[in-house]
């Protein structure tokens, strides 16, 4: 599978792009697995191709696993190179966290026409990291959001 790659710092979002063979007019912005080039970012590519439509898999940055004040412009900019590069129809999927995030950005963005929540909240939790730390795998961090949008953290619950 041949893949378009998109860095946050040169494409205002992290992700990959992944053509479908056949011609489509349509694209799923698909954030599932931890990277978006994983082995679930990749199957999922799979199975959406087989399906007919292109594919934007995203994730916050390379193998990160924490999600706080994730900004939803990162969506808006990926919804916005879809649509230029031929896509008219965009839907979005995201499992888990990102399931709570594929439903916040179909509520900003009315260019999404899709929205499947694997596992949603159905609220906004408070930012947290992942990793080592002092004996933690996970934390909260604090006055942060799990996203933002224009550099402002959206309204959440806290821990």
């Amino acid at each position: 599978m041949k893949k378009i790659h998109f860095e946050v710092h040169t494409d205002g979002f992290y992700g990959d792009y992944w053509k479908c063979k056949t011609d489509s007019d349509c694209a799923m912005i698909a954030m599932i697995g931890d990277d978006s080039q994983d082995y679930l970012a990749r199957t999922s590519v799979k199975w959406l191709h087989k399906l007919g439509l292109n594919v934007m898999t995203m994730s916050p940055a390379k193998k990160d696993y924490g999600h706080h004040n994730y900004p939803l412009e990162r969506i808006e900019n990926a919804i916005r190179w879809l649509k230029v590069h031929g896509n008219k129809k965009v839907g979005i999927v995201g499992a888990s966290t990102t399931g709570t995030l594929a439903l916040t950005a179909a509520s900003y963005f009315e260019d999404i026409t899709l929205t499947i929540g694997l596992t949603p909240s159905d609220f906004i939790w408070q930012g947290f990291m992942q990793g080592k730390k002092d004996g933690c795998k996970e934390w909260p961090i604090e006055g942060e959001s799990l996203f933002s949008y224009r550099e402002k953290p959206l309204p959440y619950m806290p821990f």
